[in-house]
């Protein structure tokens, strides 16, 4: 069976030192309107495709999006710095021991500032898009 990636990336940021640091929230989900007073990341998995390398089902590559918002206040300088901290903790996964799975590499494909205008005023967001390659 192929490793939960979300659950493993978003548990490493949750405890890597430098995105705590910022007091930032992991989710799956955009955060209640109350919940909203500190930065997040939305961690959404957008494929899971096995490398056509490896035997079938071991080695998966986990193309993952991570929405980096800002807090009401804190702007476009909030926003850039936090994706700028996951982006250096996701390419430092494979030299971290992870409990269920081995990291690899992580690929990030790209880096975007994308204001989220469903929030009035638009909210300042990053979207970083990663290849997180892993197996069990």
């Amino acid at each position: 069976m192929i490793p939960d990636a979300e659950k493993l990336v978003s548990g490493y940021l949750r405890t890597h030192p430098a995105v705590a640091a910022l007091d930032t929230r992991i989710v799956a989900t955009t955060p209640r309107v109350d919940k909203r007073d500190a930065t997040w990341v939305k961690l959404t998995q957008l494929d899971a495709t096995n490398e056509a390398r490896s035997r079938p089902e071991h080695l998966i590559s986990f193309l993952l999006q991570f929405d980096c918002y800002a807090t009401e206040d804190g702007g476009q300088p909030e926003a850039v710095l936090l994706a700028r901290t996951v982006r250096a903790a996701l390419v430092a996964m494979p030299d971290v021991t992870h409990d269920g799975a081995a990291v690899t590499q992580v690929r990030v494909l790209s880096h975007a500032r994308i204001p989220d205008t469903a929030f009035e005023p638009a909210r300042e967001r990053v979207l970083l898009t990663a290849d997180v390659r892993l197996h069990a």
